[in-house]
């Protein structure tokens, strides 16, 4: 970039994800120290220029909900049902979460965040749910800032019936983390949230501390709760309410009333059997929908992947509904997919005003695919070829808060392959500390 920090991509298919701007089938994007200045056609500006030629220009995309620091389980729980996930990952002292020391959070932090920042997610919801320490939890935070991705960390506990540290201290530690990280402005990559549970006393905390809070809700009972939080006054629009699975109307009423936000898994809930994703109920009652991807050791973190679940499953319920004679399903559209993966994932993670639509003024979270690709052209329908057509090898340049993170396919000033090492270093430590079996031929649910 050159001397004076502007950045302009030019000529590429441009999606702005703002309907006030509109889209360009030949536009510009300027960047100036962090921020998009201007987009249009042919903009003249003293900058470094990057041909977009044959690519298509848009917002990152935003995971509002994942777990990073199981990164060096990747496909563990490839054939999983939640029963084997949740028995394994943390129930007795054997189960594989116990087993993490600080260094194996922060080699699956960084490595999970790099692997975001590969697959074009510019920013990501970590509910880090690994704070068996202090240490662990500043370990997460310094890969996450090392990797450079955009991130809310929601601060969570560590489940499960093994004996806490002495030094155990969710929710509290978030005074300490606040003071830690200290003043917070547009330009901050890593904020803090809270997390995971529906919880009075960490609702009340959140509230207090004007933090979010992104908290799963996976079962009807759930939903009674808040209800009843709502007349406590602890919910509020701070709040994203994570899969929100066999949940009431009445609990929905109460997301929808408070301004309350939704994230949903679609790839790793039904993988898990965990229930029907609530992406049609969220659409039927107006609540704004984004999309997380849980953990890499049951689904895939690629957005190209969770964007084609999603707007499957979701055409499935057409024909469903229509055998059922339940109310008919109107078919959403590939541009709304885009729409949830982006501007739609950036008020699920709480961050809107500064990302998720390339409008001037917010922070310059923009990455480009390449289009001119066996697999992406001739493109006669920008959102469809992305949603229905690409994948990762199309993500061509990444750009997080301005600075260019992946050029030309490649991330720039990283050793993938040690980074590699230390996660397979780490999984065997996991494994081997967890006394589990090898599953390299056989599958996890012969475990439980």
């Amino acid at each position: 970039m050159n001397s004076d920090g502007r950045l302009l991509l030019r000529g590429g298919i441009v999606l702005t994800m703002d309907e006030t701007l509109g889209d360009h089938e030949r536009g510009d994007v300027l960047i100036e120290d962090g921020k998009i200045v201007e987009v249009g056609q042919d903009l003249q500006a003293d900058a470094q220029v990057l041909d977009c030629a044959g690519k298509i220009v848009l917002p990152g995309f935003v995971n509002s909900h994942h777990h990073m620091f199981q990164t060096a389980l990747r496909s563990y729980w490839a054939d999983a049902t939640d029963l084997d996930y949740f028995m394994q990952s943390r129930t007795g002292a054997d189960a594989l979460f116990h087993q993490y020391t600080p260094e194996d959070v922060y080699w699956g932090q960084f490595g999970g965040a790099l692997e975001n920042l590969a697959a074009g997610t510019t920013t990501v919801v970590d509910t880090s749910q690994c704070s068996y320490t202090p240490e662990h939890t500043d370990a997460a935070l310094e890969g996450i800032r090392r990797s450079g991705i955009r991130c809310v960390f929601s601060f969570s506990p560590s489940l499960g019936d093994h004996e806490p540290d002495p030094s155990y201290a969710h929710p509290e530690d978030i005074h300490r983390l606040i003071d830690k990280a200290g003043a917070v402005d547009d330009a901050t990559l890593v904020r803090l949230a809270l997390g995971y549970h529906i919880d009075e006393d960490l609702f009340a905390l959140a509230r207090d501390l004007a933090v979010p809070v992104f908290a799963h809700v996976n079962e009807a009972s759930w939903g009674y709760a808040l209800e009843e939080f709502e007349k406590e006054g602890l919910l509020g629009p701070w709040i994203t309410y994570i899969h929100c699975l066999g949940l009431e109307d009445a609990a929905w009423r109460a997301i929808e009333r408070t301004g309350g936000k939704v994230s949903i898994s679609t790839s790793a809930e039904q993988s898990l059997t965990m229930g029907e994703p609530a992406l049609q109920t969220a659409l039927e009652h107006g609540v704004p929908a984004s999309f997380g991807t849980d953990t890499v050791g049951i689904a895939p973190v690629d957005f190209f992947s969770q964007m084609r679940a999603a707007f499957y499953w979701q055409r499935s319920r057409i024909q469903a509904a229509m055998q059922n004679d339940s109310p008919a399903v109107q078919p959403i559209s590939v541009r709304d997919i885009l729409r949830m993966a982006t501007l739609g994932g950036a008020q699920g993670a709480h961050l809107d005003h500064l990302v998720g639509s390339l409008t001037p003024g917010k922070r310059a979270d923009v990455i480009t695919l390449n289009a001119r690709t066996l697999n992406a052209g001739p493109v006669n329908h920008a959102a469809g070829a992305i949603v229905q057509h690409m994948d990762t090898s199309n993500v061509d340049t990444v750009i997080v808060d301005g600075r260019i993170v992946k050029r030309d396919g490649h991330l720039l000033d990283v050793d993938v392959d040690a980074v590699l090492q230390e996660l397979e270093r780490s999984a065997s430590g996991l494994i081997s500390r967890s006394r589990a079996t090898d599953i390299l031929f056989t599958g996890c649910r012969h475990l439980t």
